[in-house]
């Protein structure tokens, strides 16, 4: 395992932990009677050594954030505030390409979402509305 390895794992289990910890009961997302609030989902990806980007999602709200290397920490932003965010979201990932990052969401009854942002340097803006793709 790679030393970057190491450190997204170390970062991202006590994160999903505490996740679990404050939602429902893991089997509860799989329940089709259950909506975004009990579903938790998290995905990161580091383009190199200097940067990683995360997006979230616990208790229906949907976070993006990117690693300050000097804190050791992630800075987050939360992502359900912007305009269309999906009712009932239950995953979320993300894709990059350059300064370009794309974040998809589907919800519990399997309509995807998609919001995109911007990496200029070491951080993370997220301000467009989500879209529905067809």
């Amino acid at each position: 395992m790679t030393a970057d390895a190491r450190r997204t794992l170390s970062i991202a289990a006590p994160f999903a932990l505490a996740l679990a910890a404050l939602t429902a009961p893991a089997h509860a997302a799989a329940d089709p009677r259950h909506d975004g609030p009990h579903c938790q989902a998290i995905d990161s990806f580091a383009p190199n050594k200097n940067e990683e980007h995360t997006v979230a999602l616990s208790d229906g709200h949907a976070y993006a954030g990117a690693w300050d290397k000097k804190a050791k920490n992630i800075r987050w932003q939360e992502l359900s505030d912007n305009k269309g965010y999906p009712a009932g979201a239950c995953d979320i990932t993300l894709s990059e390409q350059g300064n370009s990052v794309w974040v998809k969401a589907i919800t519990t009854d399997g309509k995807v979402y998609e919001t995109s942002c911007v990496s200029p340097g070491n951080k993370l803006i997220c301000n467009k509305p989500w879209t529905r793709l067809h």
